[in-house]
């Protein structure tokens, strides 16, 4: 299964579901060093993003895949695990070290009603080194006729 990450500078800055300036990136085959994050996020109805204990498990375990903002984000959304099928996966990241901003795309998801699904993560670097989650929020684009075709909140149908 082939994954690839593109990088996006802001969740809704296009409706398009391959971003420009997208940059391939693949999961590692192993993951880093480091005890995984038990649990999962979740979003509420309006798509804000919540990761209880996803930063007291890093404080707690100090995980070598936290030193990276990708695989952070990537154990946040549990990118690492397995695809029932081509998911096709995008990241784009801003500029920024310390604070970066992480927009990911999941597309080809197999699913009738949900053409892309989108994360926008904000991480933090604690003087550790390592990155801590902020804030995030989650958006789906609809397959056609089954709901919105710009990235939404909002469930399809």
């Amino acid at each position: 299964m082939a994954l690839v990450l593109i990088a996006l500078l802001l969740a809704g800055c296009s409706d398009a579901i391959e971003q420009p300036g997208a940059t391939p990136w693949t999961p590692p085959a192993t993951q880093a060093p480091g005890a995984p994050w038990p649990d999962r996020v979740t979003a509420d109805a309006g798509g804000v993003l919540a990761a209880p204990g996803f930063n007291a498990h890093i404080d707690a375990t100090a995980p070598a895949w936290a030193e990276a903002a990708d695989s952070t984000v990537a154990e946040l959304l549990n990118l690492n695990r397995g695809f029932d099928g081509p998911v096709a996966i995008y990241l784009h990241r801003d500029k920024t070290d310390d604070d970066p901003v992480l927009t990911v795309t999941l597309t080809k998801l197999g699913d009738d009603s949900i053409q892309a699904m989108r994360y926008r993560v904000v991480l933090h670097r604690e003087t550790d080194g390592r990155f801590r989650f902020v804030s995030g929020e989650r958006t789906q684009r609809c397959q056609s006729g089954r709901g919105h075709q710009t990235f939404e909140a909002a469930r399809c149908s």
